[in-house]
């Protein structure tokens, strides 16, 4: 299903009561009833505009993501990540004479270091050439950033999520079926599993879900939604059978 508006690629659910929405441009295409559970999930979506956004901000969110487009990035967790840190440092995107100078260089920047903090990284040259962007400009412009935010250490650092934060929020793009999720976050509640990677667990508890519903998602899409290797979501799926079969057992 295609986005009436921008043509974008639709999920649901994807708000608080089970929205049909765009991962484009987040217009909401239908409503659905969702299962109580189900509806405490309220993911915010940075990058859209909100009533009281300054013409600024909103010029901001504009440039990241037609920078987004062009760098083909993935709208999670990437360019929402880039979002919250342009909306928590508004001030300083804002009034930063030498980051306004070229809205595009910043951005490009940003989006540089949140790849890097996720392990992503992308050197700074490739960047600037599909942006058709002066890479000394760009460098420049991360030796700003990370000189402002050298004293504020949560800027660009991802906040704590639990494994069924993740569940939820890369799990619901792949599939509409309350059920599903909510079968994998029980799963996850059956192991009491602490450590660990939560993006992981997350992953293969949903691909645990998929073979208990017998439901056709396969690993390596689970992998790709959650940003991780086939391998890795193979490997926590066992894990967590492992654990529930032991748990059972008891």
């Amino acid at each position: 299903m295609e986005c009436p508006k921008c043509s974008g690629r639709t999920v649901s659910p994807e708000g608080l009561i089970g929205e049909t929405v765009c991962t484009n441009c987040g217009l909401v295409i239908k409503e659905n009833p969702v299962a109580r559970r189900f509806s405490q999930w309220n993911p915010k979506w940075p990058s859209n505009y909100d009533e009281e956004d300054s013409e600024t901000l909103k010029e901001w969110l504009t440039v990241l993501r037609l920078v987004s487009c062009q760098l083909n990035l993935p709208n999670f967790p990437f360019r929402e990540e880039a979002a919250r840190a342009i909306r928590k440092e508004n001030q300083l995107f804002s009034k930063s004479q030498r980051l306004a100078k070229n809205k595009r260089a910043a951005v490009a920047a940003l989006v540089h270091l949140i790849l890097r903090a996720y392990g992503k990284e992308r050197p700074i040259k490739e960047i600037c050439q599909q942006l058709h962007l002066d890479s000394k400009l760009v460098m420049k412009q991360t030796w700003t950033l990370k000189k402002k935010i050298a004293t504020k250490k949560q800027f660009l650092q991802t906040k704590g999520k639990s494994s069924k934060d993740y569940l939820y929020e890369y799990g619901g793009k792949m599939t509409s079926s309350n059920h599903l999720l909510i079968t994998a976050e029980e799963s996850l509640a059956k192991i009491k599993k602490k450590g660990g990677n939560p993006i992981s667990l997350a992953a293969g508890a949903f691909y645990y879900a998929c073979k208990v519903e017998r439901a056709k998602i396969s690993k390596q899409l689970i992998g790709k939604t959650f940003f991780i290797s086939e391998r890795t979501v193979d490997t926590n799926e066992r894990k967590i059978r492992r654990l529930i079969a032991a748990v059972t057992t008891k």
